[in-house]
């Protein structure tokens, strides 16, 4: 008999936790609308209990390409799970060079933003653009985008923001902002609203040494290179928290994958309860999603299922809590000052009346609406969050562009799209720059970052 491969062995596992006689089965009921990949799952599963015959490993590979790492699931233990099928399937069958191109985020950014001055002229070409999109497996519905003349970090090292802040004073806040690749690269007037802001409010900003959070690599399952780019982000952002830096990501996803997703069962790690001071024979868990309160479990029963054996189970667990901890997304920062200070702040069209979407990979760190509660706060402001918990934009970042993806992404999309047909006439914002891609393509306008809108009070708009 033939044996199962890793991947295949990791797939089945998956079903048998969700589906099988054994599964809990609670996203049957609350991810059929949002998802695809768990209604395809059950369909799956349930076909392989009629015929006796699972799926065969290239079903199975399209099955796990429907994640895309939303973070709506509930269980950590089948996020884990499907991060490590993409691996193994990597691992055993390389993705093609189109879709490690896309994934390389940073250097695609460094790519674009270096050449632009030929790239942007050379896309409005239509056959140059389609022999593009052909050559990168891009969907040819998809708009290119445009790269900037110079890239977020260029701009940060001509000013000076590269450096680390010398002779601050004793009670100066100071921040180490964590862009990420799209603000970074692609949409650099994001990032740099991000620095007017703080800057003009009294907090001193650094702009560390930063590689791509790797969400994108991950979803392609190059794991390797993943870990090496985590690694170095890691030992960066380590020490400005050594420095007493606060960390601020202004990137949804990058928030996510170093609050959330990274630290995943961390917790469960021998070392983290040597720290914690367990006891022999008992464990120290967290207690929610919000991994703020803990209990005692028995260590006999418990310890043979919570283990760190995750994805990321490769990398110091203390790290990843110690990071995890000390990572704030910027609207959550930017909130809280608010209501200590006030900031000094307007909206550049006060009479604009906004409609406000909450990223997936926001809603997942617990923390609220803050963009939405600091626009409130101001005089003349209209805005009104709309979407529910459970949607989402479908773009899972560079997976919306390939052409096998494209039809999935609006799929994934449609129920949030019809609530923002809903919102006509007012402006869509939204702090993910991956939702704001797909969103700017699906209704032919343009969409805002929360940062955008903001000035510093009595600065021209």
């Amino acid at each position: 008999m033939e044996m199962a491969s890793d991947f295949t062995s990791l797939v089945l596992k998956i079903f048998k936790k969700c589906a099988g006689r054994s599964g809990c089965e609670v996203c049957r009921e609350h991810m059929e609308e949002d998802c695809l990949f768990f209604p395809e799952m059950y369909r799956l599963h349930d076909l392989a209990e009629e015929t006796g015959t699972p799926p065969d490993e290239k079903t199975m590979a399209s099955l796990v390409d429907l994640c895309t790492l939303c973070g709506l699931c509930p269980c950590q233990d089948i996020r884990m799970l499907v991060l490590k099928a993409k691996a193994a399937r990597a691992e055993e069958k390389k993705p093609p060079l189109s879709a490690r191109l896309l994934s390389d985020a940073r250097q695609a950014g460094q790519w674009g933003a270096g050449f632009s001055a030929v790239i942007n002229p050379m896309n409005r070409l239509n056959p140059v653009s389609a022999l593009a999109k052909k050559a990168l497996d891009i969907h040819p519905q998809r708009s290119l985008p445009v790269f900037p003349k110079k890239h977020f970090f260029a701009w940060a090292r001509k000013r000076g923001l590269s450096a680390p802040v010398k002779h601050a004073e004793k009670d100066t806040p100071r921040v180490a902002y964590f862009a990420g690749c799209s603000a970074g690269y692609l949409f650099p007037d994001v990032a740099k609203a991000a620095v007017g802001l703080l800057e003009q409010n009294g907090v001193q900003v650094f702009v560390p040494s930063q590689d791509c959070c790797s969400m994108p690599l991950i979803m392609e399952g190059t794991q390797k290179t993943a870990e090496k780019r985590i690694q170095a982000n890691m030992e960066t952002l380590g020490a400005c928290i050594q420095e007493g830096y606060a960390i601020v990501c202004s990137c949804p996803t990058c928030g996510y994958f170093f609050k959330k997703l990274l630290k995943e069962t961390a917790y469960y790690s021998d070392a983290f309860q040597q720290r914690a001071d367990a006891g022999g024979n008992r464990m120290q868990v967290p207690v929610g999603s919000g991994n703020e309160k803990f209990t005692f479990v028995p260590m006999g029963i418990y310890k043979t299922f919570l283990k760190d054996n995750g994805y990321f189970s490769g990398i110091d667990p203390l790290q990843r809590i110690d990071l995890s901890m000390n990572v704030q997304d910027l609207g959550e920062y930017l909130l809280a000052r608010h209501k200590a200070g006030p900031l000094s702040i307007s909206l550049k069209a006060p009479d604009r009346a906004l409609a406000y979407f909450a990223p997936c990979h926001q809603r997942e760190q617990n923390i609220g609406h803050p963009y939405v509660e600091l626009i409130q706060s101001l005089p003349g402001a209209d805005i009104i969050p709309v979407g529910g918990e459970m949607h989402c934009c479908g773009m899972g970042g560079h997976l919306g562009f390939k052409t096998g993806f494209h039809k999935h992404s609006l799929a994934i999309g449609g129920p949030l799209f019809k609530r923002l047909t809903a919102a006509s006439g007012r402006t869509l914002v939204t702090d993910c720059l991956s939702c704001r891609m797909q969103l700017q393509q699906v209704f032919s306008q343009q969409v805002f970052h929360p940062l955008e809108l903001l000035s510093t009070s009595g600065s021209k708009t």
